[in-house]
């Protein structure tokens, strides 16, 4: 067990389970199709992330202007939306 975890903390492999890690590491890493693959992945996966992190971001501002305690300006500075955004949102609350 100490030496898989010396070896995932980056240490030269030690032993023959190790070694035979390290190589499928390195045949994955020399492998294209995986490579590109991955990074694909890894892409629509931060593409996710920001539009949740949007998603929320339009929510508390729907939600803060529906309080009705602070000034759009204020919605806008603290969610990080433009001014306009925030201005656009009010306008689609029901009165």
């Amino acid at each position: 067990m100490k030496r898989l975890l010396n070896f995932i903390d980056g240490k030269e492999p030690e032993n023959d389970f190790t070694r035979g890690l390290d190589e499928a590491v390195q045949s994955v890493r020399k492998n294209e199709k995986w490579r590109l693959d991955y990074m694909t992945l890894q892409m629509h996966y931060q593409e996710k992330y920001e539009e949740g992190i949007e998603y929320e971001k339009l929510e508390t501002a729907r939600r803060l202007i529906e309080l009705g305690k602070l000034s759009l300006e204020d919605i806008a500075v603290g969610t990080g939306l433009s001014l306009e955004k925030v201005k656009e949102i009010a306008d689609m609350q029901p009165v």
